[in-house]
């Protein structure tokens, strides 16, 4: 089954495309604010390396969230309406997921990984997964917390390994309480929303196209104190 990847929910913009079990492109740029006029070119790219007519894709999987609100829905967007052009399925896979799953690196049963990204007003994003027979597997659903409440928020995980863009901040949090931690790199991939979406596809896990909305997980605010003013 031929499933393609969204990720638009941080600073990267990325795609990428799967048959099966098997890799055939992936296309990422790290331009800050340029999604909105990126995405869609990535896509053809990944299309057309591959041979794919958009027509002949079976899913569509998107990073649903948390993340940037902006990137969020240029990526929901365009996933929407690729799938109503090609009748593919929607699919959405958390982004914090996705992070760990881009982590890489060996990992041993009882592992745990905290998928942290930055938000504002002094907040992250978090969720934790563990690994076990099945692969990662969540043991503290996302949510968003400030940075003064992320050591008691893991606490109750054993030596946890941080990735994500708020890695080195939620890193020093920890450092502050004690608590035994160790960070590691992690990338987000549009290759590896594609491989999860394919995984939720064979599962028959997809979405209705025309009500799925992003996990923003908290209500946007605007930056712009006119706007907020307004309402």
């Amino acid at each position: 089954m031929l499933v393609l990847g969204i990720e638009t929910a941080t600073d990267v913009c990325s795609v990428g495309l799967v048959d099966g079990e098997r890799d055939l492109a992936s296309f990422s740029l790290l331009r800050p604010r340029q999604h909105g006029t990126r995405l869609a070119g990535l896509i053809q790219s990944a299309l057309a390396t591959s041979a794919v007519a958009p027509e002949a894709l079976d899913g569509i999987s998107v990073s649903a969230g948390p993340g940037s609100y902006t990137g969020l829905r240029i990526g929901l967007s365009i996933a929407k309406g690729l799938c109503l052009a090609s009748g593919a399925d929607l699919l959405a896979v958390s982004t914090l997921e996705a992070l760990v799953h881009a982590s890489g690196g060996a990992a041993t049963s009882g592992d745990t990984r905290v998928a942290v990204l930055p938000s504002r007003r002094g907040e992250v994003y978090a969720g934790a997964y563990s690994w076990g027979e099945d692969g990662w597997r969540a043991v503290l659903a996302p949510e968003a917390i400030t940075l003064s409440d992320v050591a008691a928020w893991a606490e109750p995980l054993a030596s946890p390994t941080l990735v994500g863009g708020a890695s080195d901040a939620a890193s020093g949090a920890l450092r502050e309480e004690g608590i035994e931690h160790r960070t590691l790199d992690a990338t987000p991939s549009g290759l590896v929303v594609a491989r999860l979406g394919h995984q939720k596809l064979q599962a028959g896990e997809t979405e209705d196209v025309a009500a799925y909305e992003p996990a923003y997980l908290k209500p946007f605010v605007s930056g712009d104190p006119a706007a907020r003013a307004r309402g």
